[in-house]
């Protein structure tokens, strides 16, 4: 975190010499061990939230990468004449923890075209699949495994 502090000392100096890097330096480490003492900091939270952080980025390119690819699929069950639509629901219980990643599941679900979540309850849910095929490992999918990655 002193790095930080003193990268955004440098950035807003109004010049780069020697005294203005150590009087930054020194800053720094001042504004560090005030906000560790009386502020309660701590350096490991600041790497959770950036771990997190880099995890909410990953489970949103998945999302729209998983939401690309089921459009295709879609695309292709409302313009085929041969492909037969077979709806139903399915049932399954995940294991996250949380409210919020158990949520995030249900809604990311139902971003996904082809497929809704009808019903939460307590980890268990019901979602309306279009085919068998789209309701085929939505149990352990690519976002129920970074869910739990982000539970941790």
């Amino acid at each position: 975190m002193i790095f930080i502090y003193l990268f955004l000392w440098l950035i807003l100096s109004s010049k780069l010499s020697l005294d203005v890097t150590i009087a930054g330096a020194v800053i720094s480490l001042v504004v560090y061990l005030f906000a560790r003492n009386h502020m309660r900091y701590r350096a490991d939270l600041d790497r959770q939230l950036f771990r997190k952080a880099l995890l909410g980025l990953k489970y949103a390119a998945t999302l729209v990468w998983q939401t690309a690819k089921a459009n295709v699929s879609v695309f292709r069950i409302v313009f085929s004449r041969t492909i037969r639509v077979e709806p139903r629901l399915i049932y399954f219980r995940t294991d996250l923890k949380t409210n919020a990643a158990q949520v995030t599941l249900a809604n990311s679900i139902t971003l996904t075209p082809g497929t809704i979540t009808v019903a939460l309850n307590d980890g268990l849910f019901c979602v309306h699949c279009l085919s068998g095929k789209m309701a085929e490992g939505i149990e352990d999918s690519v976002f129920v495994r970074q869910l739990r990655k982000f539970e941790e």
